[in-house]
């Protein structure tokens, strides 16, 4: 099931879930945010766009991050930008922190 942030609209937004390892978690964006910053303090954690579906599998086009560190993406515009990303724990369940900014 989809972590749908789309109506947050207060920056920066600061939200915590569960991400388990067999599957990926999609995270549907704000349209307001244009940089997010993921981490977990302690689990890796692989962070994917391309190739990615909610509840599936990790795809092989993805990114690790790892524990106790934070990966920051900007994300792009117009019609180069993403609506969602999706990111799975590699090991076991994480807390997942998610930090949406507009800047």
């Amino acid at each position: 099931m989809p972590e749908d942030l789309r109506s947050a609209n207060i920056y920066p937004h600061i939200h915590v879930f569960t991400a388990g390892d067999a599957a990926m978690t999609e995270i549907q964006l704000p349209s307001a945010s244009n940089r997010i910053t993921v981490g977990c303090e302690n689990k890796d954690l692989y962070v994917a766009q391309n190739g990615a579906t909610d509840a599936e599998a990790p795809p092989s086009a993805k990114a690790f991050i790892p524990k106790n560190n934070y990966l920051q993406l900007r994300i792009g515009r117009g019609t180069n930008r993403a609506n969602s990303i999706f990111i799975s724990s590699q090991s076991g369940s994480a807390s997942v922190i998610l930090i949406l900014e507009e800047i």
